[in-house]
């Protein structure tokens, strides 16, 4: 009898070069994985910035006493509210220190206001103060 050998496919890739490929393809994943949930990649996250603010009672006016640098107003949103009503401040430019918000020319309402200073790109609460008989 003639034995007869099985010619096996030369073209093959041996198992143990598939284990090795799909080992580094799961670390790639892994990696890729652990760069975007800590956030080394993706969006970057807005800080909230610094702003402090200085209310006068006498003179119906709040006071930048200090910012951050580069903040705009249009990143701040300034409401105005009384017991019914509430209206909104828009202002312009760069927030510096010494900028005020004048209560009784920038804004319809009048009595007891609150006034709350939030900023946009983060939802963050800045400050809220209340000031009488405007």
């Amino acid at each position: 009898m003639k034995t007869r050998r099985r010619i096996l496919n030369q073209n093959a890739v041996s198992a143990v070069i598939g284990v090795i490929i799909m080992v580094a393809i799961t670390i790639a994943m892994a990696a890729v994985a652990y760069a975007y949930f800590t956030g080394m990649i993706g969006e970057s996250k807005t800080e909230t910035p610094v702003i402090s603010f200085t209310p006068s009672p006498t003179e119906k006016i709040i006071t930048v006493a200090s910012a951050d640098v580069d903040i705009n107003w249009i990143d701040i949103n300034i409401t105005v509210t009384t017991t019914t009503n509430h209206t909104y401040i828009n202002k312009l430019g760069q927030v510096n220190a010494g900028d005020t918000i004048n209560l009784i020319n920038d804004q319809p309402l009048r009595g007891k206001v609150t006034v709350t200073f939030t900023h946009v790109p983060t939802n963050s609460l800045l400050g809220t103060y209340t000031i009488e008989n405007v």
